[in-house]
């Protein structure tokens, strides 16, 4: 056992802190989870804008602006 001045395990949550800042930072870069735009549509928002427009389309209705 060698002492280098760092509590044991703290070099696991050194990593572990590396991959979270990793993660937040690809996310932030692909826009996803938090960092999303407002503007960006989810995919739950997509399929309900798709549902609406089929069914305007299915019983004739124009979109409305």
């Amino acid at each position: 056992m060698t002492d280098s001045g760092y509590p044991e395990g703290s070099g696991e949550r050194a990593t572990a802190g590396f991959a979270m800042l990793l993660l937040q930072l690809a996310a932030s870069q692909a826009e996803i989870g938090p960092f999303a735009r407002r503007e960006r549509e989810t995919p739950d928002v997509a399929a309900r804008l798709y549902r609406a427009a089929a069914m305007r389309a299915r019983i004739g209705n124009p979109r409305r602006a």
